[in-house]
């Protein structure tokens, strides 16, 4: 049979793709290599300053800005159960005033290497929603690149002097050609048929869909919600939320909850309070064995920083060699 691709329509600042990370996650776990997700990057936010109508001088328009799509974070997590953080959110300045360059450095990663651009995509929405970084500076996006095992200095050339940026307006001219008006938006396809779904998606649509183009012949494993599957899941994603648990199980909060607490107490989980939820990791037996709290031997660790600020070193230097042409 053939496979199933599902094509996001997305922006990585966007909240309700975000509020889709979950849905996602549960299609990547549950049907694993019969359905492939990919990403078109449309651009939500060309320039901050209008994307509102607001009358007032630039740098009020800004906060207030900021202030509105704030808003719009807490709102929206309300609904779709992903965390944010939207106290003092600062996303947008004047010297950075738009979303593209997160949208670039997607395909800039991308050209390095397919797998890890989709974690780059994942942690450059992370980094936006549940830690407040300014995540269209350059020296954060290296830093999430690094941290999703991306060379830095092949991501600077990359995002420099690639075709990272000739790839997004590709993408934004597919977008246009389907007629995409919103994020996230979506294209499923199998051969030379497909679907389009408009807007946040519940898993229920995804799966439908799926089962309209496979004629019933593409199913999802049957995974109980056991504590060792759910185990197992976190592992599988390194770090994952209680609203990704839930949707991936098909089990509701409390059910979620108590099954994390009995992980937290049985030391196989390490939480982390995030917004108006949790982070979840694996707690490995070295930081079981100190309370939750895991350490890298020092010398590990300066080992590793010495060699990331060397190459981060170069990589800065051929930012402003390129500035100086």
């Amino acid at each position: 049979m053939d496979k199933i691709f599902i094509y996001q329509f997305t922006d990585p600042t966007c909240v309700w793709c975000w509020g889709n990370e979950p849905e996602l996650r549960a299609i990547d776990y549950l049907y694993g290599d019969k359905v492939e997700i990919r990403f078109i990057t449309g651009g939500l936010i060309e320039d901050i300053s209008t994307f509102y109508r607001i009358n007032a001088d630039k740098s009020q328009i800004i906060s207030k800005s900021n202030q509105l799509l704030a808003e719009e974070w807490v709102a929206t997590s309300a609904i779709h159960g992903m965390p944010v953080v939207a106290n003092n959110m600062h996303l947008y300045t004047e010297q950075y005033p738009s979303s593209f360059p997160q949208n670039i450095a997607y395909h800039a990663a991308k050209s390095i290497n397919p797998q890890k651009a989709k974690d780059f995509l994942r942690r450059i929405r992370e980094a936006t929603f549940t830690e407040g970084q300014r995540t269209s500076q350059i020296d954060v996006l290296i830093e999430l690149a690094t941290e999703s095992d991306i060379d830095p200095v092949e991501f600077i050339n990359q995002f420099t002097y690639g075709s990272s940026q000739a790839e997004f307006i590709s993408d934004r001219m597919k977008c246009r050609r389907h007629g995409i008006t919103g994020f996230p938006s979506y294209l499923i396809k199998r051969a030379d048929t497909y679907i389009i779904l408009g807007g946040y998606q519940r898993l229920s649509s995804l799966q439908s869909a799926i089962n309209r183009l496979s004629r019933g012949r593409c199913h999802p494993r049957r995974i109980g919600p056991s504590l060792a599957n759910v185990t197992e899941f976190i592992k599988h994603y390194k770090s994952v939320y209680p609203k990704e648990i839930e949707v991936a199980f098909n089990i509701d909060n409390d059910r979620a909850s108590l099954m994390i607490n009995q992980l937290r107490q049985n030391k196989k989980i390490h939480t982390s309070p995030v917004g108006n939820s949790l982070r979840i990791s694996i707690l490995h037996p070295k930081q079981a064995s100190h309370a939750g709290i895991g350490t890298e031997p020092t010398s590990t660790i300066e080992s590793s920083q010495n060699n990331e600020n060397k190459k981060l070193k170069s990589a800065t230097f051929k930012i402003k060699e390129k500035a100086l042409t």
